[in-house]
């Protein structure tokens, strides 16, 4: 495995990231993936190779940062106890923000080089398409002349 030359607050970033990239695409407030999976993800996609026991170390200050709250399941073993089965890691409202805080700073640098196509990209669900829903509408206006202007039938 190689080893990343990052420091450890781009490894807890590249963490987030990839956190709230899973819990978008399942669209859901948590997150219920392997240290491994977490592993191979933050590698293939975000370009931070870490060690397990670092991985761990990361997500320890992601929890005492206030950005997520871990939660162990466990299940029955057979023998009246109880044994570790998984872990939930939920992500805060922290988290999101701090994600949206990265998006607007990516937005306000990649409209300097006037490039819409680049600066409109979210990590918001996008938005719904408006002619689907409202079809046709009337546009309405005054004209100098103090009189109503018939309407114009149109698409949105």
């Amino acid at each position: 495995m190689q080893r990343t030359n990052k420091d450890p607050g781009e490894q807890r970033d590249a963490l987030g990231r990839t956190l709230v990239a899973i819990a978008l695409k399942h669209n859901k407030a948590y997150v219920w993936a392997t240290m491994e999976t977490l592993r191979l993800l933050m590698a293939k996609y975000q370009g931070t190779n870490v060690s397990p026991r670092t991985l761990t170390r990361r997500m320890a200050e992601m929890v005492a940062m206030g950005y997520v709250f871990r939660q162990l399941r466990t299940a029955p073993d057979g023998n009246g106890g109880r044994k570790f089965n998984s872990c939930l890691t939920f992500l805060k409202r922290k988290l999101f923000e701090w994600v949206e805080k990265g998006e607007r700073f990516a937005r306000k640098v990649f409209s300097f080089f006037r490039r819409p196509s680049l600066a409109n990209n979210s990590l918001k669900p996008y938005r719904r398409d408006l002619r689907n829903y409202c079809g046709n509408v009337e546009i309405l206006w005054k004209t100098d002349e103090k009189s109503v202007s018939p309407p114009i039938r149109g698409v949105l």
